[in-house]
């Protein structure tokens, strides 16, 4: 059984220096730039970045349209709008965020983060127990996992990017902070860590195809949902913890929320623990809806029988 990826792992960068990732490189030059910038300038240049995607890219501004369509129905139609374009500024930010995430002192963030909930961790481990730490793809994705890292260290879950490049920087940022980090399919390696006591983040809100999911609401919508939260506890004896992370005061501050919404899971029933799972997700969504991934398409596999959304 192949160890959780570490540092070590990563190809040198000097494989990736030829024409074809020069484009990739003056992006990621931009990105080393803007996380130099007093804090607002950082902002600014996320949600410009934001309003050129919502400008440039049709095709996840239809996507992002039709997920808030079907999740908010009762806003009005002036409200979706000012929500589609919220959500493209707040990915830009996004952005901004992972770049700061990956090449930025964790002490920069010291008076900006407050954490509530760290405790449940602290008990779960003290009593031995592995922590399922159950996230979402809230636009701090990476920086919010950061954020938590140094007095709580975990083993994150990953999907391989297509680019070798990408994949080596979005790999080394992240390993910058964690013990290891584990491939999202890798589920032994997943078992193994949690039987031996450690915490392990996996994010289990993205369509993965009908072979592995079941349908759960998620704002109503039929959702397919991938049971792996349920089945992992059911087979380690994991603590399940809820972990959300969001801007807060103005794009000022972070909190991070560790909860104990998911407790009943593993209750024996995996529709039951997957409509928990989406439902408590679905809370923290709608504190903060713009700082979520609509950009993604939720509910790409439908029902039989039931028509593409997309």
């Amino acid at each position: 059984m192949p160890n959780p990826k570490t540092p070590s792992d990563l190809p040198s960068l000097s494989r990736f220096y030829g024409p074809k990732y020069w484009l990739i490189w003056l992006g990621l030059a931009c990105l080393r730039i803007t996380i130099v910038l007093p804090w607002r300038w950082r902002m600014a240049v996320g949600r410009a970045i934001g309003w050129l995607l919502y400008q440039l890219s049709a095709r996840r501004r239809v996507i992002a349209e039709t997920n808030i369509n079907l999740c908010f129905p009762h806003l009005r139609p002036s409200q979706k709008n000012h929500l589609v374009q919220a959500t493209f500024a707040d990915n830009g930010v996004g952005i901004i965020e992972t770049a700061m995430a990956w090449w930025s002192s964790r002490q920069t963030f010291n008076q900006r983060v407050s954490v509530t909930g760290s405790e449940l961790i602290e008990q779960a481990q003290s009593e031995g127990r592995g922590v399922l730490l159950v996230g979402a793809h809230y636009t701090s994705l990476d920086l919010g996992g950061i954020l938590l890292a140094p007095s709580h260290p975990y083993y994150a879950t990953y999907q391989r990017h297509g680019n070798a490049l990408m994949d080596t920087i979005i790999r080394g940022g992240r390993l910058r902070h964690l013990p290891g980090m584990v491939e999202r399919d890798d589920i032994r390696q997943v078992m193994r860590l949690l039987k031996q006591g450690k915490t392990v983040w996996l994010a289990p809100d993205q369509d993965v195809g009908p072979e592995r999911s079941v349908f759960a609401p998620f704002f109503g919508v039929d959702a397919a949902t991938t049971p792996i939260i349920s089945r992992l506890a059911q087979a380690t004896g994991a603590k399940v913890l809820q972990f959300s992370h969001h801007r807060i005061n103005q794009d000022a501050n972070y909190l991070l929320t560790i909860s104990d919404t998911l407790a009943s899971i593993p209750s024996g029933n995996i529709e039951q623990d997957t409509a928990c799972l989406n439902a408590a997700i679905e809370a923290q969504v709608a504190n903060y809806p713009s700082q979520y991934l609509w950009l993604h398409r939720r509910f790409k596999t439908r029902p039989a029988n039931s028509p593409s959304i997309y």
